[in-house]
């Protein structure tokens, strides 16, 4: 279940230093700053909001900007803090997660073409079939111009879920060859229906 919803802090009290002109104290005013941020998991994504209050220390009056006199409104401009980074912590975080997502799928593209001109008894593929299913081919042996395959015996109806097969049937294959020649795992490759190449 995701957990979301908005929350406020406080991220400044400011000083006494402005005249109150309800009770006529001197100095007795403060200005306070609240930042108001959604949040993912009690994570802060970003910041929305930023609320004024001033806060008289002598009568204890308490006004939001709209009800403040003007002369104390235009001041606070002038003392409004930057709203701290830990507020768009969760963004960050998510870049840096997309960043490092991107990194490793360019990285096992690389790795795949690589593999697939560079073939080795033992490689695994993540192969597309005609049906539509996700399954496993183990390079098993050369024969010419082609590459000999043991299908796995298992299959799956995403790529994301090869990961399934590979964790718990990382052993049922098939005794049968499948032969492919390079131009055909080349085709493949071209339309996508490699997915990618493991290597142990």
């Amino acid at each position: 279940m995701i957990i979301f919803g908005t929350g406020k802090r406080l991220i400044r009290a400011g000083k006494p230093k402005f005249d109150c002109t309800y009770c006529g104290s001197e100095q007795s005013v403060g200005l306070h700053f609240y930042v108001r941020y959604f949040h993912i998991f009690w994570i802060p994504m970003f910041s929305y909001r930023t609320e004024s209050l001033s806060h008289c220390t002598h009568c204890r009056q308490t006004l939001s900007r709209k009800e403040m006199p003007l002369s104390l409104a235009q001041s606070i401009p002038g003392e409004k803090p930057s709203i701290p980074w830990k507020y768009f912590s969760g963004l960050l975080l998510g870049v840096i997660l997309i960043l490092f997502i991107s990194i490793a799928i360019v990285n096992e593209d690389r790795q795949t073409a690589n593999y697939l001109q560079r073939p080795q008894v033992g490689d695994v593929y993540g192969i597309k079939q005609s049906n539509g299913f996700y399954t496993l081919y183990l390079l098993s042996q050369f024969k010419g111009d082609s590459l000999g395959f043991r299908v796995n015996d298992y299959e799956v109806p995403g790529a994301s879920k090869l990961s399934v097969i590979r964790r718990h049937h990382a052993k049922d294959y098939g005794k049968s060859i499948v032969f492919l020649s390079k131009t055909d795992l080349n085709e493949l490759m071209k339309n996508n229906h490699i997915i990618n190449i493991r290597r142990d």
